[in-house]
Protein backbone atom coordinates (compact mmCIF):
# COMPACT_ATOMS: atom_id res chain seq x y z
CA UNK A 1 0.00 0.00 0.00
CA UNK A 2 1.57 3.23 -1.38
CA UNK A 3 1.84 6.02 1.58
CA UNK A 4 -0.70 8.72 0.98
CA UNK A 5 -0.33 12.22 -0.52
CA UNK A 6 0.03 14.95 1.57
CA UNK A 7 0.01 18.50 1.24
CA UNK A 8 3.47 21.10 1.13
CA UNK A 9 4.59 23.37 3.57
CA UNK A 10 4.60 26.69 2.90
CA UNK A 11 7.96 28.13 4.47
CA UNK A 12 7.27 31.51 2.86
CA UNK A 13 4.98 33.83 1.19
CA UNK A 14 5.40 37.08 -0.31
CA UNK A 15 3.05 38.97 -2.67
CA UNK A 16 5.35 39.79 -6.12
CA UNK A 17 2.22 41.44 -8.11
CA UNK A 18 -0.91 42.58 -7.01
CA UNK A 19 -3.53 44.72 -9.20
CA UNK A 20 -6.73 45.26 -9.93
CA UNK A 21 -8.62 41.32 -9.20
CA UNK A 22 -5.29 39.67 -9.57
CA UNK A 23 -2.22 39.07 -7.27
CA UNK A 24 0.96 36.66 -7.54
CA UNK A 25 2.37 34.70 -4.52
CA UNK A 26 6.25 33.77 -4.79
CA UNK A 27 6.55 30.56 -2.50
CA UNK A 28 9.07 28.51 -0.93
CA UNK A 29 6.99 25.19 -0.30
CA UNK A 30 9.00 22.20 1.52
CA UNK A 31 7.45 18.74 0.07
CA UNK A 32 6.52 16.01 2.74
CA UNK A 33 10.10 13.90 1.55
CA UNK A 34 11.53 17.39 2.34
CA UNK A 35 12.76 18.93 -1.20
CA UNK A 36 12.09 22.53 -1.66
CA UNK A 37 10.42 24.08 -4.57
CA UNK A 38 11.70 28.06 -4.67
CA UNK A 39 9.94 29.71 -6.28
CA UNK A 40 6.48 27.89 -6.72
CA UNK A 41 4.30 30.43 -7.94
CA UNK A 42 0.53 30.85 -7.24
CA UNK A 43 -1.88 33.43 -8.77
CA UNK A 44 -4.73 34.51 -6.60
CA UNK A 45 -7.90 35.35 -8.92
CA UNK A 46 -11.72 35.34 -7.95
CA UNK A 47 -14.28 32.89 -8.12
CA UNK A 48 -16.44 33.32 -11.20
CA UNK A 49 -19.68 31.82 -12.43
CA UNK A 50 -21.07 30.52 -15.78
CA UNK A 51 -24.55 30.15 -16.86
CA UNK A 52 -25.94 27.42 -19.24
CA UNK A 53 -29.66 29.46 -20.32
CA UNK A 54 -32.16 27.52 -21.35
CA UNK A 55 -35.39 29.00 -23.12
CA UNK A 56 -38.61 27.28 -23.72
CA UNK A 57 -37.96 27.19 -27.58
CA UNK A 58 -34.74 25.07 -26.31
CA UNK A 59 -32.23 27.55 -27.18
CA UNK A 60 -29.15 28.03 -25.01
CA UNK A 61 -28.76 31.68 -24.48
CA UNK A 62 -24.55 32.57 -24.94
CA UNK A 63 -22.54 35.58 -25.30
CA UNK A 64 -19.95 36.55 -27.82
CA UNK A 65 -17.08 38.32 -26.84
CA UNK A 66 -13.86 39.49 -27.64
CA UNK A 67 -11.27 37.39 -25.09
CA UNK A 68 -7.83 39.22 -25.94
CA UNK A 69 -5.42 36.64 -24.13
CA UNK A 70 -6.37 34.41 -26.46
CA UNK A 71 -7.22 37.05 -29.29
CA UNK A 72 -10.55 35.57 -30.29
CA UNK A 73 -14.01 36.41 -30.14
CA UNK A 74 -15.46 33.68 -28.50
CA UNK A 75 -18.83 32.23 -27.86
CA UNK A 76 -19.43 31.29 -24.70
CA UNK A 77 -22.02 31.29 -21.48
CA UNK A 78 -22.92 34.24 -19.46
CA UNK A 79 -20.69 34.38 -16.05
CA UNK A 80 -18.37 36.11 -14.69
CA UNK A 81 -16.68 37.26 -11.70
CA UNK A 82 -17.89 36.60 -8.04
CA UNK A 83 -17.61 39.55 -5.83
CA UNK A 84 -15.67 39.17 -2.01
CA UNK A 85 -18.52 37.16 0.38
CA UNK A 86 -21.20 37.40 -2.46
CA UNK A 87 -23.51 34.00 -3.14
CA UNK A 88 -21.95 32.66 -6.05
CA UNK A 89 -25.56 31.78 -7.18
CA UNK A 90 -26.90 35.21 -6.72
CA UNK A 91 -23.73 36.09 -8.80
CA UNK A 92 -24.47 34.01 -11.58
CA UNK A 93 -28.16 35.57 -11.32
CA UNK A 94 -26.71 38.67 -11.45
CA UNK A 95 -24.28 38.25 -14.53
CA UNK A 96 -27.11 36.44 -16.16
CA UNK A 97 -29.20 39.59 -16.32
CA UNK A 98 -26.88 41.87 -16.74
CA UNK A 99 -25.19 40.43 -19.91
CA UNK A 100 -28.13 39.04 -21.16
CA UNK A 101 -31.31 40.74 -20.01
CA UNK A 102 -33.07 37.50 -19.06
CA UNK A 103 -33.63 36.60 -15.62
CA UNK A 104 -34.77 33.09 -13.72
CA UNK A 105 -35.97 32.16 -10.29
CA UNK A 106 -35.69 27.97 -11.82
CA UNK A 107 -31.06 27.66 -10.67
CA UNK A 108 -29.82 24.49 -10.34
CA UNK A 109 -25.87 24.12 -9.43
CA UNK A 110 -24.30 21.57 -11.96
CA UNK A 111 -21.28 21.57 -10.29
CA UNK A 112 -18.19 23.73 -8.37
CA UNK A 113 -14.42 22.87 -9.77
CA UNK A 114 -11.29 24.52 -9.03
CA UNK A 115 -10.28 25.74 -12.75
CA UNK A 116 -6.83 25.70 -13.16
CA UNK A 117 -5.04 24.11 -9.52
CA UNK A 118 -1.53 24.22 -10.34
CA UNK A 119 -1.36 27.65 -10.62
CA UNK A 120 -4.85 29.05 -9.39
CA UNK A 121 -6.22 29.02 -6.12
CA UNK A 122 -9.69 30.18 -7.08
CA UNK A 123 -13.17 27.90 -7.72
CA UNK A 124 -15.77 28.05 -10.73
CA UNK A 125 -19.63 27.59 -10.02
CA UNK A 126 -21.52 26.33 -13.18
CA UNK A 127 -25.62 26.36 -12.96
CA UNK A 128 -28.51 25.76 -15.28
CA UNK A 129 -30.93 28.38 -15.68
CA UNK A 130 -34.50 27.15 -16.79
CA UNK A 131 -38.31 29.09 -17.18
CA UNK A 132 -36.11 32.37 -17.99
CA UNK A 133 -38.06 35.71 -18.12
CA UNK A 134 -36.94 38.54 -20.96
CA UNK A 135 -36.36 41.51 -18.61
CA UNK A 136 -34.42 43.08 -21.74
CA UNK A 137 -32.23 44.71 -18.88
CA UNK A 138 -28.86 44.63 -19.53
CA UNK A 139 -25.77 46.30 -17.45
CA UNK A 140 -22.28 45.81 -19.04
CA UNK A 141 -18.83 46.31 -17.59
CA UNK A 142 -17.29 49.39 -18.71
CA UNK A 143 -14.90 47.24 -21.04
CA UNK A 144 -17.47 44.73 -22.28
CA UNK A 145 -18.46 44.68 -25.67
CA UNK A 146 -21.74 41.41 -26.01
CA UNK A 147 -23.71 40.39 -28.13
CA UNK A 148 -26.15 38.18 -27.22
CA UNK A 149 -26.50 35.05 -29.36
CA UNK A 150 -29.51 32.30 -29.20
CA UNK A 151 -28.30 28.81 -30.43
CA UNK A 152 -30.91 26.49 -30.77
CA UNK A 153 -30.34 22.78 -29.26
CA UNK A 154 -29.38 20.91 -32.63
CA UNK A 155 -26.47 23.69 -32.91
CA UNK A 156 -25.50 23.77 -29.35
CA UNK A 157 -25.53 19.82 -29.69
CA UNK A 158 -23.31 19.71 -32.79
CA UNK A 159 -20.84 22.41 -31.81
CA UNK A 160 -20.84 20.80 -28.54
CA UNK A 161 -19.79 17.18 -29.87
CA UNK A 162 -17.55 18.43 -32.43
CA UNK A 163 -15.67 20.62 -30.06
CA UNK A 164 -15.98 24.03 -31.35
CA UNK A 165 -16.86 25.88 -27.87
CA UNK A 166 -13.24 27.52 -26.84
CA UNK A 167 -13.70 28.46 -23.78
CA UNK A 168 -12.31 25.47 -21.54
CA UNK A 169 -13.62 26.23 -18.18
CA UNK A 170 -17.25 26.17 -19.62
CA UNK A 171 -17.57 22.90 -21.91
CA UNK A 172 -17.74 20.71 -18.66
CA UNK A 173 -20.80 22.63 -18.14
CA UNK A 174 -22.45 22.22 -21.98
CA UNK A 175 -21.97 18.64 -21.63
CA UNK A 176 -23.27 18.04 -17.57
CA UNK A 177 -26.51 20.48 -18.98
CA UNK A 178 -27.11 18.51 -21.93
CA UNK A 179 -27.15 14.97 -19.88
CA UNK A 180 -29.06 16.80 -17.06
CA UNK A 181 -31.45 18.37 -19.73
CA UNK A 182 -31.95 14.84 -21.62
CA UNK A 183 -30.14 15.86 -24.94
CA UNK A 184 -27.02 13.82 -24.28
CA UNK A 185 -27.59 10.01 -22.33
CA UNK A 186 -24.47 9.45 -20.22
Amino acid sequence: MQNPIKPWTVQQSTVVYAKKWMQIKEEICQLPDGQIINPYFVIEVPDFCNVVMVTAQDEIVMVEQYRHAAGIISLELPGGMIEPGEDPMLAAKREMEEETGYQSNHFELLYSIYPNPPLENNRAHFYLATQLTLTGNTSFDQYEDIKLVLVNKHDFMNKLLQNSFTHGAQVGAMFAAAVKLGWLKP
